[in-house]
């Protein structure tokens, strides 16, 4: 073309820069809310970037309170705890009427889903329930509890049917510590069951408040930390803002006075409870907190979930691994379907060529969790013998080494004699 010279083409990418990170989007269902005005109406879903979207809502410790002669659900502390917690979150409620069944077809789960554009990574449920009633206990479970585990645990695996990928439900149970359904042989893997109650707070409360669980003090615990970490961790690998220089990450804050009294949702304070009984509560993977003696601050026991022991997603931190190292997987992979794959013309294998660049394609996505650490190591592997003619399907398999957990520690203390070496 005539004196038109080369042709500069504009490219985008190169500088790697991320979108904010959406791994700290959490879902909050309230079973039984309450109203306010026109501002936080029943069977409706909010979307709070921060505490103050939920005062914009008019909810506020008064408005508990006000709701609490014939509702124990606390929506303005759950959704305040989750922020106090984890101010960088981001939140979706449902405020549910008198009806609700969380977990069913097009009901609250799935409306807070499609609200967040399947956004949310995990979701917490509350029930709310007339404060001067007495939980029906069977077996250490309150309510419906049992049945929502697995209710909770059959949405999950629907939405991953689905390939959307749902960390974790967090569930508020009631226990007492002598009678417990041992949740590990429930076989709800992405569920996690909190007996956790911040008594101090509830003190001017109804009595049935004692009996509610700290759901959302749980969905900010997760949120605040990296996929690798468990809820129980003393100190955060990152600390948000607020928090930077802190030697530990504790949920206690007196000037708000949370989580200075503190027991379970069996109106337990932990002080009451026996060494062997907090064993127990955790050998049965029961989430609450407690404190170590001689050190300051209050933590979470642990982050199981309700399957055995020897199944691998027994916890919240490698169920959040999976789920993102799935996600990695498939925005990799999806540019290839229908693609084509070369073959070699005498063997039959797929080609090399073919193999590296699919391997390139998954090494650029999952390299940013060794990056950050959320993983010790990775391979990824495409079989060159698999019939991708016949089939017209390619098998690639992905193993993760985790990081680990210092679930417990041992320290040998001796003496030694310099006379004697």
């Amino acid at each position: 073309m005539s004196f038109r010279g080369p042709s500069i083409i504009k490219v985008n990418g190169g500088l790697g820069q991320q979108a904010p990170s959406d791994r700290d989007v959490a879902g909050l269902i309230i079973q039984k809310g309450y109203e306010v005005s026109t501002t936080f109406v029943a069977d409706t879903v909010y979307k709070l970037k921060s505490l103050d979207d939920a005062t914009a809502l008019g909810l506020n410790a008064a408005s508990d309170a006000n709701a609490s002669a014939t509702n124990a659900c606390a929506a303005w502390y759950h959704i305040s705890e989750f922020f106090r917690v984890n101010p960088d979150g981001t939140l979706y409620v449902w405020n549910g009427g008198t009806g609700t069944t969380p977990f069913a077809a097009g009901d609250a789960a799935d409306q807070l889903m499609a609200a967040s554009a399947n956004g949310i990574r995990f979701m917490g449920l509350v029930y709310g329930f007339d404060p001067s009633a007495t939980p029906t206990v069977t077996g250490g479970f309150g309510g419906t509890v049992a049945a929502d585990i697995a209710l909770a645990q059959a949405w999950a695996e629907a939405k991953a049917a689905a390939f959307v990928y749902v960390d974790c439900v967090v569930i508020e149970g009631y226990a007492a510590s002598s009678t417990l359904v041992d949740l590990k042989a429930l076989d709800a893997p992405q569920v996690h069951v909190t007996i956790a109650n911040d008594s101090g707070y509830f003190a001017s409360y109804p009595a049935g408040f004692t009996r509610s669980a700290a759901v959302g003090t749980v969905l900010g615990s997760i949120g605040v930390r990296m996929l690798s970490e468990s809820i129980g961790s003393v100190k955060l690998e990152r600390y948000p803002a607020k928090a930077r220089g802190q030697a530990d990450y504790s949920l206690t804050d007196t000037r708000q006075n949370r989580w200075v009294n503190f027991g379970t949702s069996a109106s337990v304070s932990f002080d009451s409870l026996t060494q062997a009984q907090r064993d127990n509560l955790t050998a049965n993977a029961y989430g609450f907190v407690g404190k170590y003696e001689g050190y300051a601050g209050v933590y979470h026991n642990a982050d199981a979930t309700c399957t055995l022991v020897t199944d691998d997603y027994n916890t919240i931190h490698i169920n959040r691994i999976w789920n993102e190292s799935a996600r990695m997987v498939r925005r990799a992979l999806i540019p290839r379907m229908n693609s084509r794959v070369k073959i070699d013309p005498t063997s039959g294998k797929v080609d090399p060529a073919t193999i590296a660049d699919w391997d390139a394609a998954a090494k650029r996505q999952l390299d940013s969790l060794l990056v950050e650490g959320e993983i010790a190591d990775f391979r990824f592997s495409l079989d060159p013998d698999q019939d991708v003619i016949a089939t017209g399907k390619v098998i690639t398999k992905l193993s993760i080494t985790p990081q680990g957990i210092a679930k417990a520690i041992e320290a040998e203390i001796g003496f030694t004699n310099p006379a004697q070496a």
